[in-house]
């Protein structure tokens, strides 16, 4: 065999063999250099009109995992790629063992989509393929971003084992910036977890601070500071506050700016006073004011104060919530002044009321007699569900209110209000001393409280049924039950309940009959039952331009069907039918997200279908203006969705993202609870670009 070996190669020209060479090195060089995203770019671009791809399509919309097999062995990348991508999203662990096959396929892409795929399922079972695909050598070759996604997949469902090997780490500053977002995603998925280690806290901080890193892995690493208190900070005072003056970044700056304020000083209070004299980003503000929440003695409150006044609704907001969270009788004088000199929203003052009227010591008895006539006048005199439900909520803590509040919800209220009004009266009922206030288990207010409660139920009031089961499957209202009977009418309304339009419901109702009765809890998950319409897409390009117009000004949008086909053609759908004129904003919350959508106008409703869930790999929460499916639980999703004010990382692999703000922060900064979407309308023009996701910069 050797003689024939060198035979051939003898009649092999040496011209021949020196351009295979340079060939050979040629081909290399372009592997190693041209970016893997512009590689696999034919494998990732796909045409959402092909027949096949639009069946792999449906077949994980359709949660058909045992169909999805079929597919991962197809000697084209594009379909492993998606299909590998559907059992991920199916998030079933018996698909492990056959997605692990393709974390040896040729193609990266496809490689990455396994690795992903395998922590969004989230099953220890996962963790062993993972570490024997990792490439440890491999520190610029074909498995680069692999190992890195790897690295972020094990966060997802890795042991403790992982867990410490990940501590020992000590190379992460001469790290590729894939290998470095990779090993940040790890311990930020480790972290949403519960599992942390004290050493990455050091990294952490100086990966935070670091400008030359990519922005996209500071990110990562300072949420992870801000999030979890685990971390103990106070050793980086001057790291953290030079880099609270200097941050560029408003997404990061304003992690650092919580971070910072944890540490509780009077050297970081007076920090932070200095920053908020500099007028900086609103976001950033708003961070800023929250932080106070460190400062529970009381020693926020010229700031909280100033914040209150501040032209931002959502900076104005946070201050006020300092003085509900941790105010004193001092500040009353203060709060009353606030009041008489107006010009506040009815947002902020009613939660300056509620304040007042908790910090007012009892023997002031005139005062606080005003104030909740004050208070009552508000609700009786507004027109706006949503003030009125605000003003309610300002009496929690009046006892006394009780059998007023009660009065309310007897008659024809908004949805938002009688569900404020079941939160309220809960609110009430559940605490200790409500019981010295009205003593005697044969005192009237229980019957009526009761009948209140029963009322709600008969009259299919879904939030205020999900409270009052929530209530009791907290064992919070033991003394209600020889009036109100829990389990009989829970167990009775149950039966009424539409699925999947009152999924949430139905749920909830299971986790408390399941206390009371001590049975196992009847937990339901939304069946098939939207296929999803590809007709709505035909003439659109991969990224479709919608504005949304609010009382407020307009949002313009980029809808990605790329990214979730089965939520945007949902939501072309709803718009087509003007589903969203005249909906309510729902729900603001600072530095978060708005929300709108339900049907009820409380949070609680939906429509009489479900679309799945949908989670891609490449468009994560990393930036202001993403655009969400609000969700109530793996594949309940139907008609609200939210905006993000700023990087929302955690919401990664659990809320289906399907588009991003592209204009109007002006204006979803000024947005508050109430407002509402006049319309929402998708433009003729499209663009016919992938759009890419900041995050692949990293890679």
């Amino acid at each position: 065999m050797k003689n024939n070996q060198t035979s051939i190669r003898s009649k092999i020209r040496p011209e021949i063999l020196y351009v295979w060479t340079w060939i050979l090195f040629v081909c290399a060089w372009i592997s190693a250099c041209v970016p893997p995203e512009i590689k696999d770019y034919s494998i990732t671009h796909y045409s959402l009109q092909d027949p096949e791809v639009q069946k792999i399509i449906n077949l994980q919309d359709a949660r058909l995992t045992d169909s999805l097999y079929g597919f991962l062995q197809d000697n084209r990348a594009h379909i492993r790629l998606l299909a590998v991508r559907g059992l991920g999203n199916c998030k079933d662990s018996n698909a492990i063992e056959r997605i692990a096959g393709l974390l040896k396929d040729p193609i990266e892409a496809v490689r990455r989509q396994a690795a992903f795929s395998l922590g969004l399922i989230g099953h220890p079972k996962a963790e062993s393929p993972l570490i024997q695909a990792f490439i440890p050598v491999d520190s610029a070759g074909p498995f680069l971003q692999t190992n890195a996604v790897i690295l972020e997949a094990l966060g997802r469902c890795g042991t403790d084992s992982t867990l410490r090997l990940l501590c020992k780490v000590k190379t992460y500053k001469q790290a590729r910036p894939s290998y470095l977002h990779g090993w940040v995603s790890a311990w930020y998925r480790f972290g949403l977890r519960g599992k942390f280690c004290a050493e990455s806290t050091q990294s952490l901080v100086e990966i935070s601070v670091d400008p030359k890193i990519p922005d996209s892995t500071r990110i990562l690493a300072a949420h992870s500071l801000m999030r979890f208190k685990e971390h103990d900070t106070k050793p980086y005072f001057n790291q953290l506050k030079e880099a609270c003056y200097q941050e560029k970044d408003p997404d990061i700056r304003l992690c650092l700016i919580q971070t910072f304020a944890r540490i509780g000083s009077q050297s970081v209070l007076t920090e932070m006073e200095e920053l908020y004299r500099r007028g900086l980003d609103v976001r950033v503000q708003t961070s800023l004011v929250k932080g106070l929440q460190y400062f529970q003695d009381g020693r926020g409150y010229a700031l909280a104060l100033k914040a209150i006044q501040n032209p931002s609704i959502q900076v104005a907001i946070q201050g006020a919530q300092y003085f509900l969270d941790h105010g004193k009788e001092i500040h009353e004088d203060a709060l009353g002044a606030l009041i008489e000199q107006g010009g506040l929203s009815w947002i902020v003052k009613s939660m300056i009321y509620e304040s007042l009227l908790k910090i007012t010591p009892a023997y002031k008895v005139l005062t606080k007699s005003g104030l909740i006539y004050q208070v009552k006048s508000q609700i009786q005199q507004s027109k706006n569900p949503y003030e009125k439900a605000a003003y309610i909520r300002a009496l929690a803590g009046e006892f006394k209110e009780l059998p007023y509040l009660l009065t309310l919800g007897s008659g024809s209220q908004a949805e938002v209000v009688h569900t404020t009004l079941t939160e309220t009266i809960l609110k009430m009922v559940k605490r200790s001393v409500f019981q010295l206030t009205y003593p005697g288990p044969k005192n009237s207010i229980y019957k009526n409280v009761s009948r209140y409660l029963d009322q709600s139920c008969q009259k299919n009031r879904l939030g205020s049924i999900s409270l009052i089961a929530d209530a009791f499957t907290q064992n919070e209202l033991v003394y209600l039950k020889s009036q109100f009977k829990p389990d009989s009418v829970l167990a009775t309304v149950q039966e009424r309940l539409q699925l999947p339009r009152d999924i949430e419901t139905y749920n909830d109702i299971s986790k408390a009959l399941s206390k009371l009765k001590r049975i196992p809890a009847d937990i339901r998950k939304p069946g098939y039952n939207h296929p999803i319409e590809w007709k709505l897409l035909e003439g659109l390009g991969d990224t479709i331009l919608s504005e949304i117009e609010t009382d407020k000004g307009k949002l313009q949008l980029e809808l990605y069907p790329a990214a979730a086909p089965g939520s945007v053609v949902n939501f072309l759908k709803l718009i087509k039918e003007d589903y969203f004129r005249d909906k309510a904003i729902h729900r603001v919350v600072p530095n978060f997200v708005i929300q709108t959508g339900c049907p009820r106008g409380d949070g609680y409703g939906g429509l009489d279908y479900s679309i799945r869930t949908e989670v891609h790999s490449d468009f994560t929460y990393n930036g202001a203006g993403m655009i969400g499916m609000a969700s109530a639980g793996q594949d309940t999703e139907c008609s609200q969705f939210f905006i993000t004010f700023t990087a929302t990382p955690h919401l990664d692999g659990q809320y289906t993202l399907f588009g991003k703000m592209t204009k109007g922060q002006d204006v979803l900064a000024v947005i508050q609870v109430g407002d509402l979407v006049k319309s929402v309308t998708i433009s003729n023009k499209s663009n016919s670009t992938q759009p890419q996701n900041e995050t692949n910069s990293t890679n």
